[in-house]
């Protein structure tokens, strides 16, 4: 997956937003109209939303392996 710049002239397509896009999102491995156009307000949005939920853990947290413990 990869953000790039935005070429041409689309509109953004996320939350019904009706501003021009300046950035799309391209999906390895699919087809040729497999992108999401999206302004950078509504990018930003998404963003946030996604490190709301999806927060890494820290080393100290994370369960040690049992491996080691023969």
């Amino acid at each position: 997956m990869k953000v790039i710049e935005c070429k041409t002239n689309m509109r953004c397509e996320l939350g019904g937003c009706k501003n021009h896009a300046t950035r799309a999102i391209k999906f390895d491995k699919a087809g040729i109209k497999s992108r999401i156009y999206a302004c950078d307000k509504c990018l930003n949005e998404l963003y946030s939303a996604i490190g709301e939920t999806v927060v890494p853990r820290s080393i100290e947290t994370a369960k040690k392996s049992k491996k080691g413990d023969r």
